[in-house]
């Protein structure tokens, strides 16, 4: 009887085991089709939600900057966003376009019209009047004077709320603005020109302390082909409060150079001291020689 009874105690502890093993089988092979169906729904959530957290916040500096619907400028346009929109930013490519979302809006804008916080508000802050906003109408002149501010611890007329997020309640930075005359005026406070004979056209600009009303000529180098040389200083001058306009004068020009009227080989920058708008208030002539400027005082004919 014993036998028998250890015969049957097997089988039933066989016959156990054997279902603990159907049951974690056809449990795990339920539960895995389950989690392979739930990643399907969630997962592409989950991916949304991780580019999110890995998303930056820039600005847009085009008056008119396009989203469009694949990083190639072909692509259709799904929308168009003024200067000073704030987008995200979740991957730049190689062909310098970016993937970015607006809102509910997802699609590619090209990354050179994006800035930085602090880069779009020392942009903002840096036109003295609306004039000076439609003469550097060219992002990467805007981005040229807004890199040589930067680099020399300057800033703009920033509001006092972004000032302080920026650079804190107690910062010292010297403000300054560019204050212009209408764009198509013969004489103002910017202008395009070849100053360093590299065939590329370069800003030449004022910039007045809004505080202490003291003036600089800047001017820098914007090289097309090189985004990291806009912005570059080829030479700048302290100028009293009289100085209030220059004016690009075109290489092979007549020039008074060393006391004798010459053409001039290299493009040059005139400075003037007033608002007549005519050669009878120019002042000097700074032409680059390769390493500086060199300055000559121009003859002032008499009215």
């Amino acid at each position: 009887m014993r036998i028998f009874e250890k015969i049957k105690n097997k089988k039933l502890k066989k016959e156990s085991i054997k279902r603990q093993t159907l049951f974690i089988s056809g449990l795990l092979f339920g539960i895995i089709p389950f989690l392979f169906i739930i990643y399907l729904l969630i997962g592409p959530l989950i991916k949304v939600i991780k580019k999110d957290f890995s998303s930056e916040t820039m600005i847009t500096i085009s008056e008119n900057l396009r989203i469009r619907s694949d990083k190639d400028k072909n692509a259709y346009v799904i929308g168009s966003y003024p200067f000073g929109t704030k987008v995200e930013v979740y991957q730049v490519f190689d062909n310098n376009w970016a993937e970015v979302s607006i809102g509910n809006k997802k699609g590619y804008m090209s990354f050179e019209y994006l800035v930085l916080p602090e880069t779009f508000y020392i942009i903002e802050g840096m036109f003295g009047n609306d004039n000076a906003k439609k003469l550097i109408a060219s992002t990467k002149y805007r981005i040229a004077i807004s890199n040589y501010l930067k680099s020399n611890n300057y800033t703009t007329k920033i509001s006092k709320s972004e000032r302080e997020k920026l650079y804190g309640k107690n910062s010292k930075k010297e403000m300054w603005q560019i204050f212009a005359e209408p764009p198509k005026a013969e004489f103002n406070s910017f202008c395009y020109g070849d100053y360093n004979g590299d065939s590329q056209r370069d800003a030449a600009f004022i910039l007045t302390n809004i505080k202490s009303g003291k003036r600089k000529l800047i001017v820098l180098e914007v090289n097309n082909d090189i985004a990291g040389r806009y912005g570059n200083l080829i030479g700048t001058k302290d100028l009293n409060e009289d100085y209030v306009y220059i004016k690009n004068i075109p290489k092979r020009t007549k020039m008074i150079v060393r006391d004798s009227l010459q053409r001039i080989d290299v493009d040059a920058v005139l400075l003037g001291v007033n608002r007549s708008k005519s050669f009878n208030d120019t002042d000097t002539l700074m032409i680059y020689n390769g390493r500086d400027f060199d300055y000559f005082p121009q003859i002032i004919k008499d009215n």
